[in-house]
Order: C-alpha cells, then sequence, then structure tokens
C-alpha cells in the first residue's frame, strides 16, 4: 500500500469511527435520561413509602395521595394472602366463620384502620404473644368444655334451653317463655355466658366475643339448630399473623383496603 493509499484508508476509518462515536453519544443521551427519569421515580416512591409508614394509620384513608398508594398495593395484597378465606367480595364464609369485612359488625375492635392492621400483623390465636386470645367459646357438650378454667359441661336439656335464649333476641313471638327463662337463669350461672358476653349478651369487641341479640352470625345461620352447635361443640377461629412474613407497608396498605369496603 503506497503511502497516499494508507493515509486515504487511515481517513476513511477515522470518519467511520467519529461517526460511530457521534451515533453512540446520540444514543447515550435518552439511556442517561431514562436512567435519570427511573432513579427520581425510585426516590419518589420510597419517600413514599416512608411517608405512607410514619404517618397515623388512622389517617391515611383522608389523605388522598397515601390512600391512593395503599388501595394500589393493597388490592393485589389482599387478593394474594387474605382473598382464599375472606372471598375476593371480602364477605367472609359463614360455613367456616370467616367473618365478612364489609358490614362493619366488628369481632375485635371499631373497624379502624389502626385495629385491621394490628389483627393482620399479629392475627387471631395465631400463635404469636401478640395475637388476639382473649375469648373462645367453650364446648359446653364435653368434660372439659373450657381449657382457661373449669366450667361445668351442660346436658341437652340446658343448651337448648340457652339456645331458645339466644333465638329469642331476634324470634321473641315463637321462642318458648318457660325456656328462655331458664336459660337466662343458665346465662348467668352455670353456664358463664355472661362473662365474655357481657350482662346485657351484646359482647365485647374487646377481647372478641360477640354480640348475640344482633343478626350477624359469624357461624351459622341463626337458626336454632346453629346455636345449639356453637354451644356444643365450642368455637375458636384462627387468623395468621403476617408480621415478618409480609413488608410493613403491605400490611398496612391491606388494612386500608378492608377498611375502604367497610359500610361507613
Amino acid at each position: 500500500m503506497t503511502g497516499t493509499q494508507h493515509g486515504v484508508h487511515a481517513g476513511a476509518v477515522s470518519a467511520a469511527a467519529s461517526r460511530l462515536w457521534k451515533v453512540a453519544g446520540v444514543l447515550a443521551v435518552p439511556a442517561l435520561v431514562l436512567g435519570f427519569v427511573m432513579f427520581r421515580a425510585a426516590e419518589e416512591h420510597q419517600a413514599l413509602t416512608r411517608r405512607f409508614l410514619m404517618a397515623s394509620p388512622d389517617s391515611v384513608a383522608q389523605d388522598g395521595v397515601l390512600a391512593r398508594y395503599a388501595m394500589d398495593r393493597g388490592a393485589g395484597g389482599y387478593a394474594q394472602h387474605c382473598a382464599h378465606c375472606h372471598g375476593a367480595d371480602l364477605k367472609g364464609d359463614r360455613n367456616r366463620g370467616v367473618p365478612d369485612l364489609t358490614d362493619q359488625d366488628w369481632l375485635y375492635g371499631t373497624g379502624r384502620v389502626g385495629e385491621i392492621e394490628r389483627i393482620i400483623l399479629y392475627g387471631i390465636r395465631s400463635g404469636d404473644s401478640r395475637t388476639q386470645n382473649l375469648a373462645s367459646m367453650p364446648a359446653f357438650a364435653t368434660a372439659n368444655p373450657y381449657p382457661r378454667y373449669r366450667i361445668e359441661p351442660l346436658n341437652p336439656a340446658e343448651m337448648r334451653d340457652i339456645t331458645e335464649l339466644m333465638f329469642s333476641f331476634q324470634h321473641p313471638l315463637v321462642a318458648d317463655a318457660a325456656a328462655i327463662e331458664r336459660g337466662t337463669a343458665l346465662y348467668h350461672g352455670k353456664g358463664y355466658c355472661f362473662d365474655c358476653h357481657s350482662d346485657h349478651a351484646r359482647g365485647d369487641s374487646a377481647i372478641g366475643a360477640p354480640n348475640l341479640t344482633d343478626r350477624t352470625w359469624l357461624y351459622g345461620d341463626g337458626s336454632r339448630a346453629s346455636i345449639y352447635q356453637s354451644i356444643a361443640h365450642g368455637l375458636g377461629g384462627v387468623c395468621p399473623a403476617w408480621h415478618g412474613r409480609l413488608p410493613a407497608d403491605t400490611i398496612r396498605a391491606i388494612a386500608v383496603y378492608v377498611y375502604s369496603h367497610e359500610v361507613h
């Protein structure tokens, strides 16, 4: 190759290289911009997550930005971890004692976001030391109805009388008056029903004892047969604890999602 040919070739290579660098530069600008945008979005998301977790749980639903964040995250979290028991519509299952989360009849607390969040965190009878586990329904047809302290079993006639008392709250015109009288004595005496459900049978949401006078039933349909079944065999549902298994923001987001479906 002559000197002239070598110079021409070198110039062509140099020009091609220059063009490649220019193309690379043009392509690099959008990539840098995209990277910056993604970095800023991640930064803003982290800041929003911190703000979400630092806020009072009960204030989130009233903050438009935080509420949207919670609903976006909570919908997926609920569908993945809660819907298999409580249903996609949050209506629960009375055959299994899974509560309806939309009716504002709360077994524990009053339905505030913070209270719902605590249940999701630590569960009900989950085995966690912070779980809700202060009241279980005794199984009065067994020899030892209540493991926490001694309660005498009830015979079938006695269980029928207490059943009639419970049934009378919604069906006063068809209930047996004599059975109600006997059932009332058992409620306040041998059965120790008042100890959880209170003297007026309206329950105690601080310990998870349901109201027995309204039309909301956690188990069954409120018939004599289903009431008798609960008295005879006892109840004590379990909700798992998600603390340590789900991120804190997901747990709170699910709580807000559930709260948003209540009848306020």
